[in-house]
Protein backbone atom coordinates (compact mmCIF):
# COMPACT_ATOMS: atom_id res chain seq x y z
CA UNK A 1 0.00 0.00 0.00
CA UNK A 2 2.97 2.28 0.79
CA UNK A 3 4.63 1.58 -2.06
CA UNK A 4 1.77 2.44 -3.99
CA UNK A 5 1.28 5.63 -3.13
CA UNK A 6 4.46 6.37 -3.48
CA UNK A 7 4.11 5.88 -7.16
CA UNK A 8 1.16 8.23 -7.02
CA UNK A 9 2.81 10.75 -5.09
CA UNK A 10 6.31 11.04 -6.63
CA UNK A 11 5.98 10.12 -10.06
CA UNK A 12 3.44 13.03 -10.98
CA UNK A 13 5.81 15.29 -8.41
CA UNK A 14 9.15 14.08 -10.64
CA UNK A 15 7.37 14.71 -13.96
CA UNK A 16 6.34 18.17 -12.65
CA UNK A 17 9.65 19.07 -11.97
CA UNK A 18 10.89 17.60 -15.28
CA UNK A 19 8.61 19.76 -17.21
CA UNK A 20 9.18 22.83 -14.94
CA UNK A 21 13.25 22.33 -16.05
CA UNK A 22 12.58 21.86 -19.61
CA UNK A 23 10.13 24.90 -19.74
CA UNK A 24 12.86 27.30 -17.90
CA UNK A 25 16.07 26.58 -19.62
CA UNK A 26 17.16 29.97 -20.26
CA UNK A 27 19.74 31.60 -18.40
CA UNK A 28 19.34 34.40 -15.95
CA UNK A 29 22.84 36.15 -14.31
CA UNK A 30 22.80 35.23 -10.52
CA UNK A 31 24.58 38.88 -8.52
CA UNK A 32 26.16 38.61 -5.29
CA UNK A 33 26.52 41.65 -4.78
CA UNK A 34 24.00 43.14 -2.51
CA UNK A 35 24.80 47.30 -3.54
CA UNK A 36 24.98 47.24 -7.35
CA UNK A 37 26.67 50.14 -9.00
CA UNK A 38 26.04 51.37 -12.21
CA UNK A 39 27.76 47.92 -13.44
CA UNK A 40 28.00 44.35 -12.39
CA UNK A 41 31.11 44.42 -10.87
CA UNK A 42 30.50 42.25 -7.78
CA UNK A 43 30.78 38.82 -8.07
CA UNK A 44 28.18 37.02 -10.46
CA UNK A 45 27.46 33.98 -12.54
CA UNK A 46 24.86 32.92 -14.74
CA UNK A 47 22.82 29.51 -14.23
CA UNK A 48 19.38 28.27 -15.71
CA UNK A 49 15.99 29.57 -14.41
CA UNK A 50 15.25 26.27 -13.36
CA UNK A 51 18.12 25.39 -11.36
CA UNK A 52 17.81 28.88 -9.66
CA UNK A 53 14.14 28.28 -8.32
CA UNK A 54 15.18 24.49 -7.67
CA UNK A 55 18.18 24.97 -5.24
CA UNK A 56 16.03 28.18 -3.34
CA UNK A 57 13.10 26.11 -3.16
CA UNK A 58 15.45 23.34 -1.70
CA UNK A 59 17.63 25.90 0.95
CA UNK A 60 13.84 26.97 1.76
CA UNK A 61 13.20 23.77 2.97
CA UNK A 62 16.10 22.97 4.61
CA UNK A 63 16.47 26.25 6.56
CA UNK A 64 12.68 25.38 7.78
CA UNK A 65 13.30 21.69 8.85
CA UNK A 66 16.31 23.37 10.88
CA UNK A 67 14.27 25.45 12.51
CA UNK A 68 11.57 23.49 13.03
CA UNK A 69 13.92 21.23 14.74
CA UNK A 70 15.76 23.52 16.75
CA UNK A 71 12.20 24.95 17.91
CA UNK A 72 11.18 21.45 18.94
CA UNK A 73 14.62 20.90 21.21
CA UNK A 74 12.70 21.28 24.37
CA UNK A 75 10.15 19.05 23.57
CA UNK A 76 12.40 16.32 22.88
CA UNK A 77 14.29 16.98 26.11
CA UNK A 78 11.18 16.58 28.21
CA UNK A 79 10.12 13.20 26.70
CA UNK A 80 13.69 11.76 27.53
CA UNK A 81 13.41 12.62 30.47
CA UNK A 82 10.10 10.94 30.88
CA UNK A 83 11.16 7.77 29.03
CA UNK A 84 14.37 7.89 31.39
CA UNK A 85 11.52 7.93 34.33
CA UNK A 86 9.30 5.47 33.08
CA UNK A 87 11.56 2.93 32.87
CA UNK A 88 13.38 3.55 36.07
CA UNK A 89 9.72 3.47 37.49
CA UNK A 90 9.60 0.26 35.10
CA UNK A 91 12.39 -1.52 36.70
CA UNK A 92 11.37 -0.29 40.69
CA UNK A 93 7.98 -2.00 40.49
CA UNK A 94 9.96 -5.37 38.78
CA UNK A 95 11.88 -5.35 41.73
CA UNK A 96 9.29 -5.08 44.33
CA UNK A 97 7.48 -8.20 43.21
CA UNK A 98 6.36 -9.71 46.19
CA UNK A 99 7.31 -7.60 48.38
CA UNK A 100 5.28 -5.43 50.76
CA UNK A 101 4.13 -1.68 49.64
CA UNK A 102 6.47 -0.26 52.12
CA UNK A 103 9.41 -1.63 51.41
CA UNK A 104 9.59 -0.51 47.80
CA UNK A 105 8.27 3.37 48.43
CA UNK A 106 11.60 5.14 47.33
CA UNK A 107 13.55 6.69 50.63
CA UNK A 108 12.01 10.31 50.72
CA UNK A 109 8.67 8.49 50.80
CA UNK A 110 9.58 6.15 53.89
CA UNK A 111 10.77 9.00 55.69
CA UNK A 112 8.02 9.98 58.94
CA UNK A 113 8.97 13.22 58.89
CA UNK A 114 7.94 16.12 56.86
CA UNK A 115 8.99 19.78 57.76
CA UNK A 116 10.19 19.04 61.38
CA UNK A 117 7.04 17.63 62.76
CA UNK A 118 6.61 13.74 63.84
CA UNK A 119 3.99 12.07 62.59
CA UNK A 120 2.65 8.60 64.17
CA UNK A 121 2.61 6.02 61.03
CA UNK A 122 -0.55 3.73 62.14
CA UNK A 123 -2.63 6.83 62.99
CA UNK A 124 -1.60 9.42 60.09
CA UNK A 125 -1.58 12.80 62.56
CA UNK A 126 0.97 14.10 64.31
CA UNK A 127 1.19 12.25 67.91
CA UNK A 128 -0.80 14.67 70.65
Amino acid sequence: MRSLLRVFVYVPLGLLILFFALANRGSVRISLDPFPGGGLTGPSFEAPLFLVVLTSAALGVIAGGASSWLSHRQARRVAKRALAEAAKARRRSSSCAGKPWRVCLPRRARTPRAKGIEFDLRLGAAPG
